[in-house]
């Protein structure tokens, strides 16, 4: 057996250990996301909040409902349990409500990103390379981005496959709108609306930031062993800043094996951390210096 197909045979046998059940940490972080985002919007029209506290509450909360969606466009959620499809579904569109990112879209889109990772033809998502490069490029790439969720479906999906993923979609744009009306009209609608525009466009900064640019960066390479970064931390620090990160800066975990839950990344990662270094995974790590790569197998 060769390495590569050695490497591979280690890290499916592995992550299968880690998948394949109902995600409850996703199902729980999904409620207390969603019901921090509206009951923020109330207490802004209410006048209960002022507008800046507002806005970085509805960012935190915008960034934490993308890992719920993030997930049930790969049916993470439900894993392997097809009765519990319905939970996996249900998530989904609720985080993609908070986000006014249709999921219908997203995941068509998001699939694109792993087919094509750092592909600048094809990676609906090759856009981010310029994030970092100044508050402009940040806030002008945050739009590009959720623009491109409706683009790319409208250009590879639409009226081409089952006539009923066009009514969805059709219904979420909808429905993100005449739901909020209720939420907004109650009371201060204009601090409401800014409040929630500017949150929302915060929230997807971060997301874009910690889920796409770093862990992607240089945005160069190609395939599945070498397009996505691992940034391993350690310490009680280092395991607090992987929780808040959500565990994505195990990215390349993700790619790898896309059906595993976020929470798990970094117990997969210490089972293979050897084949993956053998395969060329791009792994770094964070000191004073900042991220350098680790040094490779002997």
């Amino acid at each position: 057996m060769s390495q590569p197909e050695s490497a591979e045979r280690v890290a499916q046998q592995a992550a299968t250990r880690y998948m394949g059940g109902v995600a409850w940490p996703t199902v729980i972080l999904a409620v207390v996301a969603a019901a921090t985002y509206v009951g923020t919007l109330l207490l802004v029209v209410g006048e209960q909040i002022s507008l800046a506290p507002a806005v970085i509450i509805l960012a935190l909360a915008s960034y934490a409902t993308y890992t719920v969606l993030h997930e049930a466009a790969h049916g993470s959620i439900s894993g392997n349990q097809r009765g519990m499809r319905w939970l996996n579904e249900a998530l989904g569109y609720l985080a993609a409500w908070v986000l006014l990112i249709p999921m219908t879209a997203h995941r068509h889109e998001h699939l694109a990103h792993h087919r094509h990772a750092n592909m600048p033809d094809d990676d609906p998502d090759y856009c981010v390379r310029d994030f970092a490069r100044s508050p402009w490029h940040a806030a002008t790439v945050a739009a590009r981005v959720l623009c491109s969720q409706f683009r790319y479906y409208w250009a590879h999906r639409w009226g081409r496959g089952r006539r009923a993923q066009d009514i969805y979609l059709v219904a979420e744009v909808v429905c993100s709108l005449v739901l909020r009306l209720p939420l907004l009209l109650w009371g201060d609608w204009s601090a409401g609306l800014l409040a929630m525009i500017l949150g929302l466009l915060l929230g997807v900064s971060i997301t874009l930031y910690l889920f796409a640019y770093l862990v992607h960066r240089p945005h160069a390479d190609s395939g599945r062993w070498v397009d996505t970064s691992t940034i391993p931390l350690q310490g009680v620090g280092g395991a607090i800043l992987s929780f808040a990160w959500g565990y994505q800066n195990y990215h390349g975990i993700h790619h790898l094996f896309p059906r595993v839950p976020w929470y798990r990344y970094p117990r997969l990662y210490r089972d293979i951390a050897e084949p993956m270094q053998q395969m060329g995974a791009p792994i770094y790590q964070l000191d004073a210096a900042g991220l350098r790569r680790a040094p490779a197998l002997a």
